[in-house]
């Protein structure tokens, strides 16, 4: 999905870099045996660095460095040609003169968080499923709800709806719940996780039943997508979601958006005909509301998921404890409200850590009976691996059953877009 010219102009700085589209044909060129060729005029650079998802970097622990790919000069253009790639859809971006830019000739950019990256796909295998294809179209809507949640009336969901939603408007409609990660909204799985397309596709050959797919927006603090929120347009996307991880999403998930939902679609209401997942913040979501409505998700996938917030139960009562000080001494002391200390302390205690405390005895009662698909998949460069892990020898101990589905590579959207590859079919059979 392109980026609309207002949108860009309002949430990301243009960089002046002297690159011109001198070109009649787009790059990167697909050469026959899947390498790319990328050009970019630049006739005054002194350097350019190609960096993308398909250029091999360094990684640690939570953090990554891009590899790069030292671009020739050829007259006032600079060229190269990567290696054979697999199938796939591979994000990159410019670097001339140490200055960031997208390439003037290709359109087709994604913003991820905020950054405003050119993507190209090759085909052949997975690639296929994320490219728009001649088959039947689901339908995409951006829905606003009414919400609870500190500070705001309503938020913004996607809905697609699949294509036989509207050709048999008697069917009703399992429905899957898709979550994202910190950073994003309810535009991230849409938009670089190219969901829409791999629906559409799937559902086409028969590999995954018609279902419903909602894609809430999990940032506590956003209603909407930035730039989207006629009340808020200013707004500007941010990696780190720590708000997000204190139990208010997870306490309303299921009174706001489910029962909105089924209210609204033609769903079929019931435990069976539910799923849930995420991936990242979206699969600390996803455990925990899954694990606080035992009675509501069959379905669940846990895809590079968060599994804890860091806190135990002993930390959720020191922080339940500092908010009722707090609220005490801002009753003795009011002078110091609304500073920018009370609303940190107010914005960390005033969640519903409630629903991280007793796992053990939330995941005996997810268990009794288990869900008909417990699903698990992380890279093994990802730094949540151990996190899954020591989260899968706990399920082991217990005698809980799952599945695990063990990827290369890190904390990235082609492995979130394949573990969906793989999770779909496994749906509402």
């Amino acid at each position: 999905m392109k980026l609309s010219a207002v949108l860009t102009a309002t949430l990301f700085a243009v960089s002046a870099i002297p690159a011109f589209a001198k070109d009649s044909e787009n790059y990167p060129v697909i050469n026959p045996n899947n390498s790319a060729t990328f050009r970019i005029y630049a006739p005054e650079a002194d350097e350019v660095i190609l960096k993308g998802s398909f250029i091999k970097g360094k990684s640690f622990g939570p953090f990554s460095r891009e590899g790069k790919i030292e671009m020739k000069k050829d007259g006032d253009y600079w060229t190269c040609t990567t290696d054979a790639l697999t199938s796939d859809l591979y994000s990159y971006w410019y670097e001339i003169d140490e200055e960031k830019t997208n390439d003037p000739n290709n359109p087709d950019t994604v913003r991820d968080i905020d950054n405003i990256l050119n993507y190209f796909i090759i085909g052949g295998g997975n690639g296929d499923y994320y490219k728009e294809r001649n088959v039947a179209h689901g339908d995409v809507r951006k829905v606003w709800y009414p919400s609870a949640l500190p500070g705001m009336t309503k938020r913004r969901m996607t809905v697609y709806l699949p294509a036989q939603y509207k050709t048999n408007s008697t069917k009703r409609f399992p429905v899957l719940y898709l979550l994202h990660g910190s950073g994003g909204d309810e535009n991230a799985w849409e938009e670089c996780g190219r969901a829409v397309q791999i629906l559409d596709n799937m559902i086409a050959e028969g590999k995954c039943e018609p279902m419903i797919v909602v894609m809430p927006n999990g940032n506590v603090e956003l209603a909407a997508a930035p730039g989207e929120d006629p009340e808020n347009p200013d707004v500007k996307p941010k990696a780190n979601n720590m708000t997000s991880m204190m139990g208010n999403i997870e306490s309303v998930f299921v009174d706001e958006v489910v029962s909105y939902v089924d209210k609204n679609y033609r769903t079929i209401s019931d435990k069976e005909h539910r799923a849930i997942a995420g991936l990242s913040l979206g699969g600390l979501h996803t455990l925990f509301i899954s694990l606080n409505n035992p009675q509501t998700f069959d379905y669940v996938g846990l895809f590079s998921a968060q599994t804890t917030n860091a806190l135990n139960d002993n930390r959720i009562g020191t922080i339940r404890s500092l908010g009722d000080a707090w609220k005490q001494f801002k009753e003795e002391l009011p002078i110091v409200g609304n500073s920018k200390l009370d609303r940190t302390i107010s914005k960390y205690s005033s969640g519903n850590l409630s629903v991280y405390e007793d796992l053990d005895n939330k995941l005996k009662k997810q268990f009794s009976p288990a869900p008909k698909l417990y699903y698990i998949a992380f890279g093994s460069d990802d730094f949540v691996k151990k996190l899954n892990d020591d989260y899968m020898k706990k399920l082991d101990a217990a005698g809980y059953p799952y599945v695990y589905h063990p990827s290369d590579g890190g904390h990235t959207w082609q492995n979130w877009r394949r573990y969906l590859l793989d999770f779909l079919p496994r749906l509402f059979r």
